[in-house]
Formats: structure tokens, sequence, C-alpha cells
């Protein structure tokens, strides 16, 4: 009798009944006490809204300027869930092909084609699975690479956190590393990860060098690169199939709700916190029991504002991206890739939407312009004036790369979706940035639209723009970064919009 409504914080019990002698009076003194008592538990019943939610739960709320009730749980849950919708792309795409546990290479640099992630970079072949540990654990082989190549094997939490990295930035040693949901023996094995979640992605990244012309080499490392099950146990869920993500809402915020539901156990929040809060905010907004069920009281698209208020909010305070000057800042380091062990909910829903499974710091950085929305017409330009190389170590890379304006590459005749360190990009006075000189100083990359050839000194240093003055996006990456690049000793580059320079 609790009117459908989950409150475990309040248990009602009528009072034992005893015997009594069948006298009028007290048959009339018990149908009284009787009918107060009801009456008492159907007022409770009409102020139980009101129950304050355990202090974690309400604190975790008003932390993020989130109402305490209904509607403030599911504008959370939504800031909570959202990037699994991406966690849903990556999963589709790769089970289709078979089951989890198995390594996927793309053999390939992303094209205009590519949908299986939002802005992909075109430095490196890709190489992807997603991984179940409900039933076995898993173990990668990693074969031995050859020195100064960029190589990055990073794991995620269907959240985009990424909780682990191999690779050529933390001089991972060739062998095999055991992946487990729990912890145990490491003998035998370079080393032991322990995922936060029963499920996940495993994001492969290996640089191609020479102008693409290495690709075999790339793709001869990811074939030989392999997972396999090992350690088989009782499972704690069922494995997971392209039918997880099967039959969800055509209302976006609905549908981010219900993925929330579906992995509510499977991925839980990796902190003693948010073990303790999530839960009672999820079941709040109408998460239970791996369904979603929106409560009477909920107007999602109020609910929904109330999230993209919290956004805001947090996209407007300078501390959450440090300028690096010229209109150029960066996401605080603290909030992309670990996202500060899975709490900085706000971030990380914000990332998955342009960044998603985007790794740490020391790995890569990934700095913005100020103005994020690009436009120009067949006869304007910009000029992306450097100070000088980007600062990345002797296996990193950097580079400028195009999309429009729902994150993905950009069609052009040219097939050039990027200029950068492998791009034979000039000086001014026609020398190679990257010759056989140690030679530094001043080069600008020009983005204009994909038909507006420029003069042949241009072409190199060339960025094709959208044609029809669509609006576009450009992401700079630094791979393998240096101090330079993120304590102010680099000068980011001037941006300017002028005449198209054509040939």
């Amino acid at each position: 009798m609790n009117n459908g409504r989950r409150h475990s914080s309040l248990y009602c019990q009528y009072p034992s009944r005893r015997k009594f002698a069948l006298s009028p009076v007290r048959i009339i003194f018990d149908l009284t006490v009787m009918f107060l008592y009801h009456l008492l538990f159907a007022y409770l019943l009409t102020i139980i809204e009101c129950t304050p939610l355990p202090s974690p739960s309400s604190n975790l709320l008003r932390s993020l300027d989130l109402p305490v009730d209904e509607t403030g749980a599911t504008a959370f849950s939504i800031l909570y869930g959202t990037p699994l919708t991406n966690f849903l792309q990556i999963a589709k795409s790769t089970l289709v092909y078979g089951e989890s546990n198995i390594l996927y290479s793309h053999n390939t640099t992303a094209t205009a084609s590519t949908r299986t992630v939002v802005r992909p970079n075109v430095d490196t072949v890709y190489a992807e699975a997603i991984f179940d540990l409900s039933a076995t654990d898993v173990v990668l082989t990693l074969p031995a690479m050859e020195e100064d190549r960029f190589y990055l094997a990073a794991f995620f939490d269907p959240y985009g956190d990424n909780f682990a990295s191999l690779g050529s930035v933390s001089s991972s040693a060739a062998g095999k590393y055991l992946l487990q949901s729990k912890n145990s023996s490491c003998v035998g094995y370079e080393g032991c990860i322990t995922s936060p979640t029963a499920i996940g992605t495993l994001l492969f990244r290996v640089e191609v060098k020479n102008n693409n012309t290495d690709v075999a080499y790339v793709d001869s490392y990811l074939n030989n690169s392999t997972l396999t099950d090992i350690n088989p146990h009782t499972p704690s869920h069922p494995a997971l199939t392209v039918a997880d993500f099967d039959n969800l809402s055509n209302t976006t915020a609905i549908s981010v709700l219900q993925l929330t539901a579906r992995f509510e156990t499977r991925a839980v929040p990796e902190t003693a916190l948010f073990q303790a809060a999530v839960p009672v905010i999820l079941a709040l907004a109408g998460i239970c029991n791996g369904s979603y069920s929106q409560p009477a009281s909920v107007n999602i698209t109020l609910a929904t504002a109330l999230a993209n208020t919290s956004t805001s909010a947090f996209t407007d305070t300078p501390s959450s991206y440090p300028s690096l000057g010229n209109g150029w800042s960066i996401l605080n380091s603290s909030y992309i890739g670990t996202y500060d062990s899975g709490m900085a909910i706000i971030p990380r829903a914000l990332t998955a939407t342009e960044l998603y499974l985007g790794n740490t710091a020391n790995e890569a950085l990934y700095p913005t312009l100020g103005t994020t929305q690009l436009s120009l017409t067949d006869s304007e330009a910009y000029l992306f004036t450097f100070s000088g190389k980007p600062p990345v170590a002797d296996d990193g890379f950097w580079s400028v790369t195009m999309y429009d304006n729902e994150g993905y590459l950009v069609s052009n005749p040219e097939n050039k979706f990027a200029v950068g360190d492998r791009s034979n990009i000039t000086f001014p006075n026609g020398e190679l940035v990257y010759g056989s000189g140690t030679e530094d100083g001043t080069f600008q990359v020009l983005v204009q639209d994909a038909n507006s050839n420029p003069p042949s000194n241009w072409t190199a240093n060339w960025l094709p723009a959208p044609s029809g003055g669509s609006d576009f996006t450009v992401t700079f990456r630094l791979y393998a970064p240096t101090t330079e690049a993120s304590d102010g000793s680099y000068v980011y580059p001037v941006v300017t919009k002028g005449a198209a320079i054509l040939a």
C-alpha cells in the first residue's frame, strides 16, 4: 500500500492485535483507533514527497544546483547517463561483427564515411573491442613496437572514464596483460588491470607516419594484438549483446534514462560516495530493476532544461576551461579522461558529445578555440599562424582536423581531413617545417572552401573546409605532449579571418 512510490526509508507497521472482549464500547474504541491510524497513514502518504533524501544524495543534487525532488533527480540521471548514447554507438557497430572480447581493427585511417565515434582522428588507425567481464577475465597480448611511434591501448568504462592505459607514453612492455573484474593473482603477466565496471571499451590507436604510407606496418601490429578469454566464473550478468541497445524511445532524454536503467548494475559508480548516493537518485527518477518509468510529477522537457542549465553554468566557469592564450583554452585536466573517478558528471556529459573516449592529459591534449563554430564563404579563409612547432615528445604528434557541425570528417575532393607534423607543411620560405634540419619558427595553416584551390605553395598547408558556407569546427590535438604545451611556455596559434588565397 504505497501508491506506487519507492521510498525505502519509510516503513509502516500496524499495531499488534490483541484479543478483546466483544463489548460495544471496546468495539467502538478499537474501530475509532483503526480509523485514526488509517487517516494518519493516508496523511503520511500525501507528504511523502517531502521526505528528505539521505544526505549524500541530496547534497549531490544541490552541488549541481538541481532541486531535491523527482525532477531534479531526472535531470541528474540525464547528465549521468548521457555518455551511454555514445557507448551504444560503438557497441552496436562492434558487436554486429560478433561477440565481445574480440579486437576489431579498421585497417585504415578514418574517412568522411566513418561514424563509429565523433571527432575521429586521422593520425592513427583504430581498433576497438567491447569487453565483457561478467563471465570471464580477458588477456590482452601486446606485440613489440618500434621506437618513436605513438601507440595507445586505452580502457574505458561505458561512461567514457579512462581508467587505465598501456602504450608508448607509459613505456609499456610487450607481453600479456590481464583485464579483470576483481583483484586476483598477477603472476605471469606484465601487468594486471582491474576494471571498475563489468563492461566497457578498449580503444587502440597506433600512429601512421610517412604521410599514411606505412599503414601496412600498423595493420600488422594491430592484427597481432589479441584478446583472449581466461578464468571463467559464474556470470554476474547476462552476456552483452546488440539487443541490449534495442527498443529505445525516440525522445533523446528518455532513451538516455532507459539506457541508464539497463546498465545501472553493470556499470556501477567507482567511488564510495557515488555508490551510496547515485542509486537513490536514480530510483527517485524512476529507474529501478533495469527499467525506467517516468514519475507522474516529472516534465521531461523541464528536466532536460535543468540539465542543460547545469552544463551551461559549468562552461561559464573560468576554472573549467583554463586559457592557453590567443583564444585557445583547454578543459581542466581533472575533468577529461578520468573525470575525477566518475564524479565530474557535467564535464563527462559535455565531452561525451564532442570527445567521447578522450584521453588523460599526459597522453593527449585537445586545445579548443573560444569560437567553436566556424563558417566561411567561398571568398573567405582562416589563417592559423603558429609561433613554432607544437611541443610533443619524440614519439608524439600533432594535428588540426576539420569536422562538420555533427562532428564527422568533411568530405572533399582532396580527401584531406587534417594538417599536422606529417603533412609536408612548409615555412613561408618553402622549406619543410619537419625536414632534415632543426629549424623552427612561424608557419601558417590555411583553412578555406574545399572548392577554392589555393596556389601550389599553399597546398601542403591547406585544410579544406565545407563548401556552401556550412558551419564547421576544428580540433587541435597534441599526442604525447610535453609540459610546454600546458604551462604557458608555448604560444598558441593566432587565428584570423580574411580573403581567400586563390590559385
